[in-house]
Protein backbone atom coordinates (compact mmCIF):
# COMPACT_ATOMS: atom_id res chain seq x y z
CA UNK A 1 0.00 0.00 0.00
CA UNK A 2 2.63 2.82 0.88
CA UNK A 3 4.51 2.24 -2.87
CA UNK A 4 0.93 2.62 -4.27
CA UNK A 5 0.84 5.90 -2.36
CA UNK A 6 4.67 7.00 -3.05
CA UNK A 7 3.83 8.47 -6.81
CA UNK A 8 0.85 10.22 -5.54
CA UNK A 9 3.01 11.94 -2.60
CA UNK A 10 5.33 13.05 -4.63
CA UNK A 11 3.10 15.46 -6.74
CA UNK A 12 1.17 16.93 -4.05
CA UNK A 13 4.04 19.49 -3.39
CA UNK A 14 4.15 20.72 -6.84
CA UNK A 15 0.13 20.72 -7.67
CA UNK A 16 -2.93 20.75 -6.11
CA UNK A 17 -3.97 17.67 -4.71
CA UNK A 18 -7.48 16.19 -5.06
CA UNK A 19 -8.27 13.13 -2.94
CA UNK A 20 -11.31 11.44 -1.35
CA UNK A 21 -11.91 10.69 1.74
CA UNK A 22 -10.88 7.12 1.52
CA UNK A 23 -7.33 8.10 0.17
CA UNK A 24 -6.93 10.22 2.75
CA UNK A 25 -7.64 7.26 5.02
CA UNK A 26 -5.61 5.24 3.23
CA UNK A 27 -2.78 7.90 3.43
CA UNK A 28 -2.82 8.41 7.18
CA UNK A 29 -1.91 4.56 7.36
CA UNK A 30 1.46 5.42 6.22
CA UNK A 31 1.59 8.85 7.09
CA UNK A 32 0.61 9.72 10.32
CA UNK A 33 2.80 9.46 13.09
CA UNK A 34 0.50 8.71 16.17
CA UNK A 35 -0.34 5.83 14.25
CA UNK A 36 3.01 4.95 13.39
CA UNK A 37 3.93 5.07 16.82
CA UNK A 38 0.63 2.90 18.26
CA UNK A 39 1.98 0.59 15.51
CA UNK A 40 5.23 0.18 17.28
CA UNK A 41 3.86 0.14 21.00
CA UNK A 42 2.90 -3.56 19.04
CA UNK A 43 6.26 -4.43 18.66
CA UNK A 44 7.70 -3.58 22.02
CA UNK A 45 4.58 -5.40 23.57
CA UNK A 46 5.31 -8.77 21.07
CA UNK A 47 8.90 -8.70 22.22
CA UNK A 48 7.74 -8.33 25.65
CA UNK A 49 5.64 -11.63 25.60
CA UNK A 50 8.51 -13.53 24.00
CA UNK A 51 10.48 -12.59 26.77
CA UNK A 52 8.01 -13.46 29.49
CA UNK A 53 7.62 -17.07 27.65
CA UNK A 54 11.31 -17.66 28.60
CA UNK A 55 10.19 -18.32 31.95
CA UNK A 56 9.25 -21.97 31.12
CA UNK A 57 12.93 -22.59 30.32
CA UNK A 58 15.52 -23.83 32.70
CA UNK A 59 17.42 -21.26 34.68
CA UNK A 60 21.10 -22.03 34.54
CA UNK A 61 23.68 -20.46 36.49
CA UNK A 62 27.32 -20.63 36.39
CA UNK A 63 29.77 -18.68 38.67
CA UNK A 64 33.95 -18.73 38.78
CA UNK A 65 35.75 -17.22 41.59
CA UNK A 66 39.82 -16.89 41.16
CA UNK A 67 40.86 -16.21 44.76
CA UNK A 68 44.04 -15.82 46.75
CA UNK A 69 43.58 -17.30 50.48
CA UNK A 70 46.23 -15.93 53.10
CA UNK A 71 47.80 -17.73 55.90
CA UNK A 72 45.43 -18.82 58.54
CA UNK A 73 46.17 -19.11 62.49
CA UNK A 74 44.91 -21.77 64.96
CA UNK A 75 43.88 -20.25 67.95
CA UNK A 76 42.73 -21.76 71.80
CA UNK A 77 39.52 -21.64 72.68
CA UNK A 78 40.69 -18.72 75.41
CA UNK A 79 42.64 -16.68 72.41
CA UNK A 80 45.69 -18.20 73.71
CA UNK A 81 48.70 -19.73 71.61
CA UNK A 82 48.30 -18.53 68.29
CA UNK A 83 50.08 -20.99 65.55
CA UNK A 84 50.69 -20.06 62.24
CA UNK A 85 48.86 -22.34 59.68
CA UNK A 86 50.41 -21.99 56.22
CA UNK A 87 47.13 -22.12 53.42
CA UNK A 88 47.28 -22.92 49.65
CA UNK A 89 47.66 -19.33 48.53
CA UNK A 90 45.54 -20.39 45.30
CA UNK A 91 41.52 -20.93 45.08
CA UNK A 92 39.38 -21.61 42.64
CA UNK A 93 35.42 -22.48 42.15
CA UNK A 94 33.20 -23.25 39.55
CA UNK A 95 29.88 -23.46 40.31
CA UNK A 96 26.71 -25.10 37.83
CA UNK A 97 23.33 -24.51 38.73
CA UNK A 98 20.44 -25.84 36.54
CA UNK A 99 16.80 -25.35 37.58
CA UNK A 100 13.78 -26.68 35.48
CA UNK A 101 10.32 -25.16 37.35
CA UNK A 102 7.79 -27.66 36.74
CA UNK A 103 5.36 -26.51 39.12
CA UNK A 104 4.12 -22.65 40.14
CA UNK A 105 0.62 -22.67 41.30
CA UNK A 106 0.43 -21.23 37.40
CA UNK A 107 2.40 -18.20 38.43
CA UNK A 108 4.48 -18.82 34.84
CA UNK A 109 1.32 -19.78 33.16
CA UNK A 110 -0.63 -16.52 34.62
CA UNK A 111 2.65 -14.31 33.75
CA UNK A 112 2.42 -15.79 30.02
CA UNK A 113 -0.79 -15.24 29.54
CA UNK A 114 -0.93 -11.92 31.00
CA UNK A 115 1.81 -10.83 28.58
CA UNK A 116 -0.40 -11.74 25.58
CA UNK A 117 -3.42 -9.73 27.00
CA UNK A 118 -1.27 -6.51 27.05
CA UNK A 119 -0.27 -7.23 23.14
CA UNK A 120 -4.19 -7.57 22.43
CA UNK A 121 -4.49 -4.18 24.42
CA UNK A 122 -1.83 -2.66 22.22
CA UNK A 123 -3.59 -3.48 19.63
CA UNK A 124 -6.80 -2.38 20.64
CA UNK A 125 -5.01 1.00 21.30
CA UNK A 126 -3.66 1.00 17.58
CA UNK A 127 -7.38 0.61 16.50
CA UNK A 128 -8.63 3.16 19.05
CA UNK A 129 -5.94 5.63 17.45
CA UNK A 130 -6.73 4.58 13.94
CA UNK A 131 -10.70 5.45 14.49
CA UNK A 132 -9.57 8.98 16.54
CA UNK A 133 -7.59 10.17 13.59
CA UNK A 134 -10.00 8.79 11.03
CA UNK A 135 -12.64 11.03 12.43
CA UNK A 136 -10.27 14.36 12.86
CA UNK A 137 -10.13 13.41 9.25
CA UNK A 138 -13.34 13.59 8.23
CA UNK A 139 -13.91 16.67 10.46
CA UNK A 140 -12.21 18.70 8.50
CA UNK A 141 -12.06 17.32 5.30
CA UNK A 142 -16.35 17.75 5.33
CA UNK A 143 -15.73 20.92 6.65
CA UNK A 144 -12.45 22.06 4.00
CA UNK A 145 -15.45 20.84 1.52
CA UNK A 146 -18.05 22.84 2.99
CA UNK A 147 -16.26 25.81 2.95
CA UNK A 148 -15.29 25.81 -0.83
CA UNK A 149 -18.50 25.01 -1.54
CA UNK A 150 -19.55 27.57 0.21
CA UNK A 151 -16.56 29.68 -1.61
CA UNK A 152 -18.31 28.72 -5.03
CA UNK A 153 -21.65 30.37 -3.62
CA UNK A 154 -20.36 33.77 -2.52
CA UNK A 155 -18.24 34.25 -5.53
CA UNK A 156 -21.38 33.67 -7.70
CA UNK A 157 -23.23 35.92 -5.49
CA UNK A 158 -20.39 38.76 -5.87
CA UNK A 159 -20.11 38.26 -9.36
CA UNK A 160 -23.98 39.02 -9.38
CA UNK A 161 -23.98 41.56 -7.03
CA UNK A 162 -21.06 43.65 -8.59
CA UNK A 163 -23.51 42.99 -12.08
CA UNK A 164 -26.45 44.90 -10.17
CA UNK A 165 -24.25 47.24 -9.01
CA UNK A 166 -22.74 48.38 -12.83
CA UNK A 167 -26.35 48.22 -13.96
CA UNK A 168 -27.71 50.66 -11.07
CA UNK A 169 -24.34 52.52 -11.90
CA UNK A 170 -25.74 53.05 -15.54
CA UNK A 171 -29.48 53.86 -14.26
CA UNK A 172 -28.12 56.61 -12.00
CA UNK A 173 -26.08 58.37 -14.84
CA UNK A 174 -29.07 57.82 -16.72
CA UNK A 175 -31.01 59.49 -13.60
CA UNK A 176 -33.58 56.78 -13.38
CA UNK A 177 -31.73 55.38 -9.93
CA UNK A 178 -30.74 57.28 -6.84
CA UNK A 179 -27.41 57.68 -5.28
CA UNK A 180 -28.31 55.83 -2.35
CA UNK A 181 -29.65 52.80 -4.44
CA UNK A 182 -25.83 52.07 -5.57
CA UNK A 183 -24.91 52.32 -1.79
CA UNK A 184 -26.93 50.02 -0.97
CA UNK A 185 -25.33 47.48 -3.48
CA UNK A 186 -21.74 48.61 -2.41
CA UNK A 187 -22.67 47.52 1.22
CA UNK A 188 -24.18 44.29 0.04
CA UNK A 189 -20.91 43.73 -1.79
CA UNK A 190 -18.29 45.17 1.23
CA UNK A 191 -20.59 41.94 3.26
CA UNK A 192 -20.13 39.53 0.74
CA UNK A 193 -16.33 40.23 0.27
CA UNK A 194 -15.94 40.13 4.24
CA UNK A 195 -17.64 36.55 4.48
CA UNK A 196 -15.57 35.76 1.56
CA UNK A 197 -12.86 36.19 3.14
CA UNK A 198 -13.64 34.53 6.47
CA UNK A 199 -14.20 31.43 4.44
CA UNK A 200 -11.22 31.72 2.71
CA UNK A 201 -9.68 31.70 6.41
CA UNK A 202 -11.36 28.71 7.59
CA UNK A 203 -10.30 26.82 4.53
CA UNK A 204 -6.43 27.50 5.19
CA UNK A 205 -7.28 26.00 8.79
CA UNK A 206 -8.99 23.47 7.46
CA UNK A 207 -6.29 22.93 4.78
CA UNK A 208 -3.31 22.83 7.89
CA UNK A 209 -4.92 20.25 9.82
CA UNK A 210 -5.02 17.57 7.42
CA UNK A 211 -1.67 18.68 6.27
CA UNK A 212 -0.51 18.17 9.41
CA UNK A 213 -2.56 14.65 10.26
CA UNK A 214 -1.14 13.32 7.34
CA UNK A 215 1.97 14.60 7.52
CA UNK A 216 2.28 16.47 4.01
CA UNK A 217 4.27 19.35 2.87
CA UNK A 218 2.37 22.14 4.48
CA UNK A 219 2.55 24.40 1.36
CA UNK A 220 0.05 21.19 0.05
CA UNK A 221 -3.45 22.37 -1.69
CA UNK A 222 -5.85 19.61 -0.50
CA UNK A 223 -8.80 19.75 -2.96
CA UNK A 224 -11.56 17.30 -1.60
CA UNK A 225 -13.90 15.36 -3.63
CA UNK A 226 -16.96 14.51 -1.30
CA UNK A 227 -19.26 12.49 -2.42
CA UNK A 228 -22.94 12.62 -2.10
CA UNK A 229 -24.60 11.88 1.55
CA UNK A 230 -23.99 8.31 2.12
CA UNK A 231 -27.15 6.29 3.36
CA UNK A 232 -27.05 4.08 6.53
CA UNK A 233 -26.73 0.29 5.95
CA UNK A 234 -29.83 0.10 9.18
CA UNK A 235 -31.26 2.56 11.36
CA UNK A 236 -32.19 0.80 14.19
CA UNK A 237 -30.50 2.06 17.39
CA UNK A 238 -29.99 -1.60 18.67
CA UNK A 239 -28.35 -2.57 15.70
CA UNK A 240 -25.88 0.23 16.18
CA UNK A 241 -25.47 -0.92 19.62
CA UNK A 242 -25.30 -4.51 18.81
CA UNK A 243 -21.71 -3.41 16.33
CA UNK A 244 -20.71 -1.28 19.41
CA UNK A 245 -20.48 -4.10 21.81
CA UNK A 246 -18.76 -5.84 18.57
CA UNK A 247 -16.26 -3.36 17.43
CA UNK A 248 -15.86 -0.54 19.86
CA UNK A 249 -11.93 -0.90 21.12
CA UNK A 250 -13.28 1.67 24.59
CA UNK A 251 -16.07 -1.82 25.13
CA UNK A 252 -13.85 -3.92 24.39
CA UNK A 253 -10.90 -3.03 26.35
CA UNK A 254 -12.90 -3.30 29.51
CA UNK A 255 -13.16 -7.24 28.43
CA UNK A 256 -9.43 -7.71 28.33
CA UNK A 257 -8.92 -5.34 31.64
CA UNK A 258 -11.24 -7.87 33.27
CA UNK A 259 -9.01 -10.72 31.90
CA UNK A 260 -5.73 -9.29 32.80
CA UNK A 261 -7.07 -9.11 36.25
CA UNK A 262 -8.41 -12.20 36.79
CA UNK A 263 -5.03 -13.35 35.59
CA UNK A 264 -3.30 -11.07 38.31
CA UNK A 265 -5.71 -12.27 40.65
CA UNK A 266 -4.48 -15.84 39.77
CA UNK A 267 -0.49 -14.76 39.55
CA UNK A 268 -1.22 -13.30 42.93
CA UNK A 269 -2.96 -16.19 44.76
CA UNK A 270 -0.07 -18.58 43.61
CA UNK A 271 1.96 -17.39 46.13
CA UNK A 272 0.07 -19.33 48.44
CA UNK A 273 1.30 -22.52 47.03
CA UNK A 274 4.65 -23.64 46.80
CA UNK A 275 7.16 -23.90 43.57
CA UNK A 276 8.14 -27.12 43.01
CA UNK A 277 11.35 -27.57 39.90
CA UNK A 278 14.00 -30.23 39.04
CA UNK A 279 17.21 -29.03 40.67
CA UNK A 280 20.73 -30.06 39.50
CA UNK A 281 24.50 -28.36 39.68
CA UNK A 282 27.92 -29.29 39.84
CA UNK A 283 30.62 -27.83 41.93
CA UNK A 284 34.45 -27.03 41.27
CA UNK A 285 36.53 -26.03 43.65
CA UNK A 286 39.95 -26.09 45.56
CA UNK A 287 41.93 -26.53 47.60
CA UNK A 288 39.87 -28.52 50.26
CA UNK A 289 39.53 -26.35 53.00
CA UNK A 290 36.99 -27.57 55.09
CA UNK A 291 39.75 -30.66 55.77
CA UNK A 292 42.34 -29.84 58.31
CA UNK A 293 44.87 -29.60 57.83
CA UNK A 294 43.78 -27.73 54.33
CA UNK A 295 44.31 -30.14 51.06
CA UNK A 296 45.96 -28.76 48.31
CA UNK A 297 43.53 -30.28 45.80
CA UNK A 298 40.58 -29.89 43.66
CA UNK A 299 37.25 -31.42 44.91
CA UNK A 300 34.38 -31.85 42.69
CA UNK A 301 30.59 -33.08 43.48
CA UNK A 302 27.28 -33.32 41.48
CA UNK A 303 23.87 -33.04 42.57
CA UNK A 304 20.40 -33.98 41.14
CA UNK A 305 16.88 -33.65 42.76
CA UNK A 306 13.63 -31.88 43.24
CA UNK A 307 13.65 -28.54 45.29
CA UNK A 308 10.43 -27.26 46.71
CA UNK A 309 10.42 -23.29 47.40
CA UNK A 310 7.68 -22.55 49.42
CA UNK A 311 7.13 -18.48 50.55
CA UNK A 312 5.14 -19.57 54.59
CA UNK A 313 4.50 -15.78 55.01
CA UNK A 314 2.65 -15.62 51.61
CA UNK A 315 -0.15 -17.18 54.16
CA UNK A 316 -0.39 -13.47 56.00
CA UNK A 317 0.12 -11.45 52.90
CA UNK A 318 -1.24 -12.42 50.07
CA UNK A 319 -5.08 -12.35 50.94
CA UNK A 320 -5.06 -8.40 50.84
CA UNK A 321 -3.46 -8.50 46.95
CA UNK A 322 -6.27 -10.88 45.82
CA UNK A 323 -8.92 -8.56 47.61
CA UNK A 324 -7.41 -5.72 45.61
CA UNK A 325 -7.84 -7.73 42.69
CA UNK A 326 -11.65 -8.46 43.11
CA UNK A 327 -12.37 -4.46 43.96
CA UNK A 328 -11.00 -3.63 40.54
CA UNK A 329 -12.68 -6.19 39.24
CA UNK A 330 -15.91 -4.49 39.80
CA UNK A 331 -14.85 -1.16 39.49
CA UNK A 332 -14.26 -2.39 35.79
CA UNK A 333 -17.36 -3.85 35.20
CA UNK A 334 -19.19 -0.91 36.52
CA UNK A 335 -17.17 1.14 34.48
CA UNK A 336 -17.83 -1.08 31.11
CA UNK A 337 -22.02 -0.47 32.02
CA UNK A 338 -21.01 3.04 32.52
CA UNK A 339 -19.59 3.81 28.97
CA UNK A 340 -21.95 1.33 27.33
CA UNK A 341 -25.06 3.67 28.48
CA UNK A 342 -23.13 6.80 27.43
CA UNK A 343 -22.50 4.95 23.87
CA UNK A 344 -25.83 3.76 23.43
CA UNK A 345 -26.87 7.98 24.08
CA UNK A 346 -24.49 8.83 21.53
CA UNK A 347 -25.85 6.61 19.18
CA UNK A 348 -29.36 7.34 19.23
CA UNK A 349 -28.63 11.27 19.00
CA UNK A 350 -26.03 10.89 16.50
CA UNK A 351 -28.65 8.50 14.46
CA UNK A 352 -31.45 11.02 15.58
CA UNK A 353 -29.83 14.16 13.79
CA UNK A 354 -28.85 12.01 10.68
CA UNK A 355 -32.13 11.58 10.43
CA UNK A 356 -32.51 14.76 10.56
CA UNK A 357 -30.37 16.03 8.32
CA UNK A 358 -31.27 13.25 5.32
CA UNK A 359 -34.92 15.33 6.04
CA UNK A 360 -33.25 18.96 6.12
CA UNK A 361 -31.24 17.94 2.85
CA UNK A 362 -34.46 17.54 0.82
CA UNK A 363 -36.02 20.71 1.93
CA UNK A 364 -33.19 22.23 1.28
CA UNK A 365 -32.39 21.32 -2.41
CA UNK A 366 -36.34 22.27 -2.71
CA UNK A 367 -35.54 25.89 -1.42
CA UNK A 368 -32.90 26.30 -3.16
CA UNK A 369 -34.67 25.51 -6.55
CA UNK A 370 -37.86 27.61 -5.17
CA UNK A 371 -34.81 30.55 -4.61
CA UNK A 372 -33.42 30.43 -7.67
CA UNK A 373 -36.77 30.85 -9.97
CA UNK A 374 -38.15 33.56 -7.31
CA UNK A 375 -34.60 35.35 -8.17
CA UNK A 376 -34.91 34.80 -11.68
CA UNK A 377 -38.00 36.32 -11.88
CA UNK A 378 -37.52 39.11 -9.30
CA UNK A 379 -34.53 40.47 -11.73
CA UNK A 380 -36.26 40.14 -14.63
CA UNK A 381 -38.68 41.86 -13.20
CA UNK A 382 -36.40 44.79 -11.86
CA UNK A 383 -34.70 45.10 -15.24
CA UNK A 384 -38.04 46.13 -16.58
CA UNK A 385 -38.32 48.61 -13.12
CA UNK A 386 -41.40 46.50 -12.07
CA UNK A 387 -40.21 45.81 -8.65
CA UNK A 388 -38.44 48.03 -6.32
CA UNK A 389 -34.48 47.46 -4.80
CA UNK A 390 -35.51 46.33 -1.55
CA UNK A 391 -37.19 43.28 -3.94
CA UNK A 392 -33.95 42.55 -5.52
CA UNK A 393 -32.14 43.02 -2.83
CA UNK A 394 -34.58 40.43 -0.69
CA UNK A 395 -34.03 37.51 -3.63
CA UNK A 396 -30.62 38.31 -3.43
CA UNK A 397 -30.46 37.83 -0.08
CA UNK A 398 -32.70 34.73 -0.22
CA UNK A 399 -30.55 32.93 -3.39
CA UNK A 400 -27.46 33.15 -1.28
CA UNK A 401 -29.07 32.06 1.99
CA UNK A 402 -30.50 28.67 0.33
CA UNK A 403 -27.36 28.47 -1.00
CA UNK A 404 -25.71 28.57 1.99
CA UNK A 405 -28.39 26.23 3.98
CA UNK A 406 -28.31 23.31 1.22
CA UNK A 407 -24.19 23.18 1.63
CA UNK A 408 -24.73 22.97 5.21
CA UNK A 409 -27.34 20.38 4.91
CA UNK A 410 -25.67 18.37 2.90
CA UNK A 411 -22.28 18.10 4.57
CA UNK A 412 -24.31 17.73 8.09
CA UNK A 413 -25.71 14.33 6.70
CA UNK A 414 -21.89 12.88 5.86
CA UNK A 415 -20.97 14.41 9.62
CA UNK A 416 -23.69 12.19 10.90
CA UNK A 417 -23.04 9.28 8.82
CA UNK A 418 -19.24 8.86 9.75
CA UNK A 419 -19.93 9.87 13.55
CA UNK A 420 -22.33 7.09 13.92
CA UNK A 421 -18.79 4.12 12.23
CA UNK A 422 -16.87 6.12 14.76
CA UNK A 423 -18.88 6.07 17.95
CA UNK A 424 -19.67 2.21 17.03
CA UNK A 425 -15.54 1.80 16.37
CA UNK A 426 -16.13 0.72 12.47
CA UNK A 427 -14.71 3.60 10.95
CA UNK A 428 -11.83 2.16 10.68
CA UNK A 429 -13.28 -0.68 8.46
CA UNK A 430 -14.53 1.83 6.04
Amino acid sequence: MAFAILPWLAATAQTPLRATLGELFKLAEVQNSDIGAAKNTIHVAEQQEKVTSTSQLPQIKASLILAYIGNGKIIDRNFSNPVRDKLPHFSNTLDLEVFQPLYSGGAISGSIALSGKQTEMTRLGLDATRNAIRMSIVRNFLELAKNRNLLAVYDENIRLTEKLLDKMKVKHSQGVALKNNITRYELKLSSLNYDRLAIRNAIRICNANLTSILNLDPATELLPEASAAPLLPFANPDTWMESALANSSQIKSYGLQSDMEQLGKKITHAAYLPQIGLAGGNHFLGPITFEVPVLDKNYNAWSVGLQVNWNISSLFTTGKATRKHDLELTRIRAEQKTTEKAIGRQIHEALTLYRQAIERLDVERKNIQLAEENYAVISSRFDNQLVLLTDMLDASTARLDAGVRLVNAEISAQYYYYQLHFITGTLITL
